[in-house]
């Protein structure tokens, strides 16, 4: 089974070494692709579900973005949350045979790169999900704007609307930002409409504008359906945000 890892901001390790009293100041935009260096696809392999055995498994990170789950030991499998994408994971994990539902896979026939992606996975327990779902680490050294990301369902998620839905019926992905404890903004976007006017799935990586956001220190995502039998998860990649930092 694979450990979480976390990959720290080179901006943090600059930082610690700066004489005392110094201060350090930076801004800079943090990609957040999932894709990690060659050093931890030798020890993790280039593409696969990432997770941690421990009873206090969070998640796993990308620069100063932390992307939470939940999972409780000895399971093998993430309760609620954050997860990277599962398309090679190499056999020697042994752990494959239970990774290939498409609950983990982007609804995507256009997507045939190798790059990785997370998916978010809604337990229908609540006490089995995380507390928050992306975090800003750094809250105390500075601010996090977020810009947006892309996002698509699940394989799982758009057969059961294609099989369930009815007209008027719809699938909204809801993102609430908060700062000190406060909500800021919503931003919502559609994964599926069954309006009158327009029957929709998304089947592509689509543009989901989190900007109205603002400075957050962390973002918690909802995926509301008209239909309470539908199984909830989407996936995401490539999200940006304009970070400012200072030590």
């Amino acid at each position: 089974m694979k450990r979480v890892f976390f990959i720290f901001s080179i901006v943090m390790m600059a930082a610690s070494c700066l004489p005392e009293g110094s201060n350090y100041k930076t801004s800079y935009p943090v990609y957040a692709t999932f894709e990690y260096s060659m050093d931890y696809e030798k020890e993790f392999g280039a593409d696969s579900l990432c997770f941690n055995d421990a009873a206090n498994a969070t998640g796993f990170g990308f620069d100063v973005l932390g992307f939470q789950h939940k999972l409780n030991a000895p399971k093998t499998d993430v309760d609620g949350g954050f997860i990277l994408s599962y398309l090679a994971t190499p056999s020697v994990f042994e752990i494959t045979d239970t990774l290939k539902n498409n609950q983990y896979r982007a609804y995507d026939s256009k997507y045939k790169s190798k790059n990785t992606y997370a998916v978010y996975k809604v337990s229908k327990m609540p006490d089995l999900m995380p507390e928050h779902d992306v975090i800003f680490t750094q809250k105390q050294y500075g601010t996090c704007t977020m810009n947006g990301c892309y996002v698509t369902n699940t394989i799982e998620t758009a057969k059961a609307v294609m099989n369930g839905f009815e007209k008027g019926d719809r699938l909204v992905l809801k993102a609430t930002g908060y700062l000190d404890g406060k909500m800021t903004k919503e931003a919502r976007i559609n994964l599926a409409d069954f309006s009158a006017q327009k029957d929709s799935v998304v089947c592509t990586w689509t543009a989901f504008d989190l900007s109205s956001l603002g400075s957050v220190e962390y973002v918690d995502f909802e995926l509301e359906s008209t239909k309470q039998d539908i199984p909830l998860g989407f996936c995401m990649d490539i999200m940006v945000a304009q970070v400012s930092l200072e030590y």
